[in-house]
């Protein structure tokens, strides 16, 4: 009767270590796939944002002196809404077609109608816009909001 209960133990042993491993295995291919939308996000960055909002975010673009509103010191996101990185909002703000809906004409461009324009797939408006939002919030400062 005891080898039935060392195959049981075994039996569980090894399906414990393979359920720790998947898990490792997805955290692993969650921390790639969020370095990749980082890398993504940062060439994204420079196509089209880094005019406006600076090389490095802090909204000191080589454009940001010719517009009537400074763009956004985008490094200083995660500290204006105490610690937490608005994901959800971002997307919003980056892609712009609901905001535009709702209160008119804005600073930014509208990037969800363009880039849907350039793609004409909503699934790759989608991406772009995580990618640009997961490369924000890779850039986002320690410590105390600075003054403006």
């Amino acid at each position: 009767m005891r080898t039935p209960w060392k195959v049981l133990v075994l039996i569980l042993t090894v399906l414990a270590a393979l359920v720790f491993a998947a898990r490792r295995s997805g955290a692993q291919e969650n921390q790639q796939e969020r370095q990749d939308a980082i890398a993504f996000g940062k060439v994204s960055y420079r196509v089209y944002c880094q005019n406006c909002h600076g090389e490095s975010g802090k909204g000191n673009g080589r454009l940001a002196e010719l517009m009537k509103v400074r763009p956004a010191d985008l490094t200083q996101i995660s500290q204006q809404n105490g610690g937490t990185f608005p994901v959800d909002r971002m997307h919003q703000i980056i892609d712009g077609r609901a905001d535009v809906l709702a209160h008119g004409d804005r600073e930014m461009p509208v990037w969800g109608q363009a880039f849907l324009e350039r793609t004409g797939n909503e699934a790759d408006v989608r991406t772009k816009v995580h990618q640009l939002t997961v490369f924000l919030e890779s850039i986002q400062e320690k410590g105390p909001a600075k003054k403006k």
